[in-house]
């Protein structure tokens, strides 16, 4: 008995439907790696992204928090500043009236009061302060004041009272020395010295930020 033999062409024909299903499953298997690999990057890149806004959110959460912190820890000399207008222009009248009331109040001879063109000097930033709203400047008014005397007495009463009023008042001189010697009068009193001091007044401005 003789075999019949099989041409290769009768096997692929009975393999081409098994073919063509295999290349189907490779194909979508490989559509189906490359889709996972792309939204497995897609995933990567959404989780990076978050991470870094998260971090972003984290540190302003921080710099207001540190903000928060440094208001509660200053807010009492703040409210003090704009009580006593620290952060105001000078009210040179407020303190000529000032001085007067001091004046009378102890009774002393007329005062003599020199205030001099104010200088301004901005306040710079530390380094790790970015794009600020406002900037802070310094001014500064050079005071005279010439105080006629009785005694010593009259001097320290007057210097207590004005260097208490609230005012960014800062003593840099005093002296004293004899009054010329007038004829006296009776039943009047005469000074004795003169008292002649000098003050830095400061003030505190919030001005547009210009830039550095």
């Amino acid at each position: 008995m003789a075999l019949k033999r099989r041409h290769i062409k009768e096997d692929l024909l009975w393999l081409k439907w098994n073919i063509v299903l295999l290349v189907i499953v490779l194909g979508a298997s490989l559509g189906l790696f490359f889709s996972a690999s792309v939204y497995r990057d897609d995933m990567q890149n959404q989780e990076f992204n978050a991470l870094s806004e998260l971090d972003f959110v984290n540190g302003q959460i921080r710099d207001i928090e540190n903000a928060e912190q440094v208001i509660i820890n200053n807010i009492d000399t703040y409210n003090t500043m704009i009580a006593n207008a620290v952060l105001e222009e000078e009210d040179r009248v407020s303190l000529l009236e000032e001085i007067s009331v001091i004046r009378d109040r102890y009774q002393l001879f007329p005062i003599a009061v020199e205030i001099q063109e104010q200088d301004r000097v901005l306040l710079e930033y530390p380094f790790d302060v970015e794009n600020p709203d406002e900037q802070i400047s310094l001014r500064n008014s050079q005071v005279s004041v010439q105080i006629p005397l009785l005694h010593e007495e009259d001097l320290t009463r007057f210097l207590a009272d004005f260097m208490s009023s609230g005012r960014m008042m800062v003593n840099n001189s005093c002296a004293i020395a004899q009054a010329p010697q007038l004829e006296e009068i009776p039943n009047q009193l005469s000074q004795r010295q003169i008292a002649s001091c000098g003050f830095h007044w400061y003030t505190l401005r919030r001005e547009p930020f210009i830039g550095f």
